[in-house]
């Protein structure tokens, strides 16, 4: 613990990580120099001299030592770049360690030369270099004076009373002017320790004023602009409604009262809608809206948000996919119901009015300290039309803005984030939404096995090559070896061609699209096929297009699995481990190297229909399934019984967020690595399903809908637990 307290950050320059390096950067720089100077000008020193003639046993030591000591500092120095990005504090406390260490070396060097020559021959000259040489390094080491302190009294002040010690008038002379030289260099060095900080005080506080300075301008010039755009598409919202109703009355004399209805509600809707947005911008606008700071998974979230426009998108012929990058944390801290009103008010403008063509929704999050960073969301408008119109400018593709998206620009930026948009010619409109938040979790999980599926190959097939490219990393992160094709008959021929090469590709991940049946014939030619009628195919579909499948003429069979759309990490990860039968046929919920240990799941329910299929589905040899119905009960038990999975039913909706809120407080009191995964459940369809992920659900199962197993959820997410 010693070397830890060589330097303690106080002051927000010497916590100001760019400061740092830049203060590392120049100590690191000198010493490199240093170090080599030292052990050059120790060797000329010792040259021909009388030391080396008389005690050969001793300059061996001695010259062995200093190199040692060289060589360990100039590990740390020569390897700057690579090892103080890593941690920078630990680099610099290893590096004062080493460095001390050659000053006690150096002390060992000046004591043994002073009692073996007697102040006589070559040991002036030593004096003289040392002195020279530590008023050079002051000033090297001056902003670390607290270190400097120790590294000069090792160095000087053994040599000084050696010098004392033998009683001669020359070594009382120079052993005295060496102390002297020592408190005089001390003094010094914490005034240019002193000075060094305060003008890096100054200028730091400088640069925070002026910068502060322009990002109210720039804020107050964003927000003169919000405002008038906001209150722009408000007029727009109004005249709309205002003909809406001029239109309703003019029509209120021949038209059915069901017509009449429908234009009322219609009317009532979007005065709705506008009351919605106006609130969410004046409580922006006074600094009124209070931000949850709750703990949600965020990448079953977005799933979730994305997989409710699927139905809508494929009906319009619109894909739409997403990507979330591999280091997306599991977890975030932050107000999940406002960031997805954010990405709904962005899909929403996307698609409306979109003919057809790609709605990409990329995710990535990137890392501003270890518990925190920022979360970015790019939303891509692709056309189909953009193919045609690569030199051309054509206003009317752009999605057209409106008030909700004025609504979702200010909560951005309440979030400390915004909205940008951006027309990229031959491709489309760019959306890109950016918000600050908190990793829940100290490890930060990810929500991924990595290179769970080593060793295994795929063959990716989609007619679009952005998809294909996203596709690929998703799959390469689950440890594939990933083959991609674009046209269904060469996909065909490559399958073809690894069974001849005796390297057959184990399974296929392709694409029902609406524009095209490739994909059918593509499935039928795999069958018919002796060798590849083995194959897994896992054929990425929505609800709707799996039941229009066998009107087509697709052939469905054991080997075929269905991947719903969006096709995220999850969805994937899930249907391979179905498609590899890794389904617990045995009856255990939990991987077979696992089988020793016991695993204890905890599940409130009041519903005693849901508590019988709870022990029929989950009860086993390597499973223990603990059932409560109080909250009380449940937080005792989640602190005695330290859970692998917590089960919350659903349909008693009035305590659920309640529930996972105490949880998940309880675990950041207890500052766990890891959260425990919290899954819920329900015997039926729930009124709020659809926000059951902001709320703070890791994952959802219907008990009623038997297309999803809930003993294979239980499995996943043990699992991951393990795994991580």
């Amino acid at each position: 613990m010693f070397m830890f307290q060589f330097f303690v950050p106080i002051t927000k320059v010497q916590k100001d990580r760019l400061v740092m390096r830049e203060t590392d950067a120049r100590v690191a720089k000198y010493s490199r120099r240093g170090i080599v100077f030292n052990f050059i000008a120790y060797l000329i020193c010792f040259i021909g001299g009388t030391f080396v003639q008389e005690f050969p046993t001793y300059t061996l030591v001695l010259t062995v030592g200093l190199l040692c000591v060289t060589l360990l500092r100039g590990f740390f120095l020569f390897r700057f770049e690579q090892l103080y990005p890593r941690a920078p504090a630990k680099w610099r406390n290893q590096y004062f360690a080493a460095t001390l260490l050659g000053s006690m070396w150096w002390a060992a060097i000046m004591v043994s030369v002073t009692y073996k020559l007697q102040m006589n021959h070559e040991a002036p000259l030593f004096w003289l270099y040392t002195v020279v040489f530590f008023s050079t390094t002051a000033h090297a080491f001056a902003p670390y004076q607290k270190f400097l302190t120790y590294y000069q009294f090792f160095g000087l002040v053994p040599a000084a009373l050696a010098a004392l010690s033998l009683g001669s008038v020359n070594g009382v002379i120079y052993g005295a002017l060496l102390l002297v030289f020592y408190l005089v260099l001390n003094h010094q060095c914490r005034m240019i320790s002193e000075t060094y900080w305060e003008r890096l005080e100054a200028t730091y506080a400088l640069a925070r004023k002026t910068r502060s300075v322009e990002e109210e301008k720039r804020d107050t010039r964003a927000s003169v602009k919000l405002n008038k755009e906001f209150l722009n598409f408000l007029r727009d919202d109004l005249q709309k409604i205002v003909t809406l109703d001029q239109t309703a009355a003019e029509n209120a004399g021949h038209s059915g009262d069901i017509t009449l209805n429908k234009q009322r509600r219609n009317i009532t809707l979007s005065l709705e809608r506008i009351f919605d947005n106006v609130d969410n911008f004046t409580g922006t606008l006074t600094k009124e809206l209070t931000l949850s700071q709750n703990v949600f998974n965020i990448r079953h979230e977005l799933q979730h948000i994305i997989a409710e426009y699927v139905d809508e998108c494929e009906g319009k012929g619109i894909q739409i996919e997403s990507a979330l990058s591999p280091n997306l944390p599991m977890r975030l801290k932050g107000d999940a119901s406002k960031l997805a009103q954010v990405l709904k008010s962005l899909l929403n403008l996307c698609i409306k009015d979109m003919p057809s063509g790609l709605v990409l929704v990329e995710v990535e999050f990137l890392r501003e300290y270890e518990t925190a960073g920022e979360l970015y969301i790019t939303i891509s408008r692709l056309l189909e039309v953009q193919k045609k119109l690569f030199f051309l400018e054509d206003s009317n593709n752009a999605a057209k803005l409106d008030l909700s998206f004025s609504s979702a620009r200010a909560i951005a930026e309440y979030m400390e984030g915004g909205i940008e948009t951006s027309d990229i010619p031959g491709e489309g409109q760019r959306f890109r939404f950016s918000a600050k938040l908190e990793i829940a979790e100290a490890l930060g999980q990810l929500d991924f096995h990595k290179n769970y599926f080593s060793g295994h190959s795929v063959l990716l097939v989609h007619g679009n090559a952005r998809i294909v490219d996203l596709k690929r990393q998703e799959l390469d992160s689950l440890g594939f070896n990933v083959i991609t094709e674009t046209q269904y008959k060469r996909a065909y021929q490559t399958l073809e061609n690894s069974y001849k090469n005796g390297k057959p590709i184990e399974s296929v991940l392709y694409y029902v699209e609406h524009d095209s049946e490739d994909f059918v014939e593509f499935n039928n030619n795999i069958n018919a096929h002796s060798d590849l009628k083995n194959t897994h195919q896992l054929v990425v579909s929505t609800q709707q297009q799996h039941a229009l499948l066998a009107g087509m003429g697709f052939v469905d069979h054991d080997n075929v699995c269905y991947v719903n759309k969006p096709a995220g990490l999850f969805e994937l990860e899930s249907s391979f481990q179905v498609a590899y039968k890794n389904k617990g046929e045995d009856g255990e919920i939990i991987p077979k190297k696992q089988a020793l240990q016991r695993f204890t799941i905890l599940a409130y329910s009041k519903n005693t229909k849901a508590d019988a299929e709870l022990r029929n589905r989950l009860q086993g040899k390597n499973c223990d399934l603990v059932l409560v119905t109080t909250i009380e009960t449940l937080e005792e038990q989640f602190s005695q019984l330290k859970p692998s999975v917590v089960l919350i039913d659903c349909d008693d909706s009035t305590d659920v967020s309640l529930l996972v809120d105490r949880i998940r407080e309880k675990e950041i009191k207890d500052e766990v690595e890891t959260f425990t995964p919290i899954v819920g459940m329900s015997t039926s369809k729930t009124s709020f399903e659809s926000s059951v992920y902001e709320i703070g659900f890791d994952d959802y199962i219907n008990l009623s809908d038997r297309r999803r197993s809930l003993r294979a959820t239980i499995k996943y997410w043990i699992t991951l637990k393990l795994t991580d």
